[in-house]
């Protein structure tokens, strides 16, 4: 990721906020479960005009599945703080006044991906841990 992305993120009050919220989600399984299903849906909106989105997407469908196993207990082999980091990058991204409104052709959903970029690579190893687990798990059934 570029500098400007890491200096817009960390300078970005607004996700900052949404951490703060992210920490009450994670400890309410009802909120969070809300949460999961509207960003998948928001995720579903984004459009496949390209590569890029596309794996955008899958990522975002990582996350989501990643905090859904957390949530129910099925996965736990991740630290608190980048649980805490995937939810407030999900509540960021279902957020529609952040940074830039969402209702902003374009470039309201382009704050959006960029924080969601950052926290997918700020926690890349945990994610790659998730779906070695989520592997195997799929391994076990067959």
């Amino acid at each position: 990721m570029a500098d400007d992305d890491k200096k817009f993120t960390a300078d970005n009050g607004s996700f900052w906020k949404a951490k703060k919220r992210a920490s009450g989600i994670l400890k309410d399984p009802e909120r969070l479960k809300k949460l999961l299903t509207n960003s998948a849906q928001k995720i579903r909106e984004v459009g496949n005009d390209n590569e890029s989105l596309q794996r955008l997407k899958d990522q975002v469908n990582t996350l989501n599945r990643m905090i859904r196993a957390y949530a129910k207990g099925e996965y736990r082999n991740i630290p608190w703080k980048n649980a805490l980091m995937i939810t407030a990058g999900i509540v960021y991204f279902v957020t529609p006044l952040d940074l830039i409104p969402d209702f902003i052709p374009l470039t309201g959903f382009l704050d959006d991906l960029t924080v969601l970029m950052w926290v997918f690579n700020s926690v890349r190893g945990s994610i790659e841990e998730f779906e070695d687990w989520e592997n195997s798990q799929a391994e076990q059934v067959k």
